[in-house]
């Protein structure tokens, strides 16, 4: 009996881990937003004012790179 319990106890913690672990939807709701609006473009301001209108938008994207020096890329 208490050989099970531990079982479950250890189940459970590995699922709360693995769920923990897991991205979620807003850490990609500003470059798919993004994307879709701007169509390719770099640099589109109402495209990312309407998107991190919509979205809780991080200030830097996952490898470092600050959004901020995104907008100023042109093409």
């Amino acid at each position: 009996m208490a050989q099970t319990k531990m079982i479950v106890v250890a189940f459970l913690l590995v699922a709360m881990l693995v769920v923990s672990t897991v991205p979620s939807a807003e850490a990609f709701c500003f470059p798919d937003c993004y994307n879709r609006c701007a169509n390719g473009k770099v640099g589109d301001v109402s495209c990312a004012n309407m998107c991190a209108q919509a979205c809780v938008v991080p200030l830097t994207t996952p490898d470092g790179t600050p959004l901020a020096s995104l907008a100023d890329e042109t093409n």
